[in-house]
């Protein structure tokens, strides 16, 4: 995530507290928003209530840098489509990916922008219909 600048986008299925919750990586995604204008990040959870729980950290940034950062969840729709892989996808081109979300396994792809390119075009595709997780805005921790 160090050498992200404009987006990153994230698909989780709860968030795994081991790999997202710490003040580490709260505190780089904070670097990494604050760092460019034009940086976002957008994070699509399929449960938001355990999501919630897990990233507590995550959660208040995203509330103090709401322009930037954005979570949202599946929609009726989606919910039956059951997504299982997860992965991070940097700036188009860098990409780490869970095949299942309790694999111990991900692959990393260090520049790979063609396959960036496909992952980013399935990942808008799931976000243009998901919506906005409120149960990630609305809670006070």
């Amino acid at each position: 995530m160090r050498g992200a600048h404009g987006e990153l986008l994230l698909l989780s299925d709860s968030l795994e507290r081991s790999l997202y919750g710490s003040e580490e990586f709260a505190d780089a995604v904070k670097t990494f928003l604050l760092g460019s204008e034009r940086a976002r990040l957008c994070v699509f959870v399929n449960q938001p209530q355990l999501a919630v729980q897990n990233v507590p950290r995550l959660v208040e940034l995203s509330r103090r840098i709401s322009s930037r950062f954005e979570f949202r969840q599946p929609s009726e729709e989606q919910s039956s489509n059951g997504q299982r892989s997860e992965w991070l996808l940097a700036d188009r081109r860098v990409l780490l990916e869970r095949r299942e979300p309790e694999s111990l396994q991900a692959q990393f792809w260090a520049q790979e922008p063609q396959r960036g390119k496909l992952r980013a075009e399935a990942f808008e595709a799931i976000w243009n219909e998901a919506q906005p997780a409120q149960y990630l805005r609305s809670l006070d921790l």
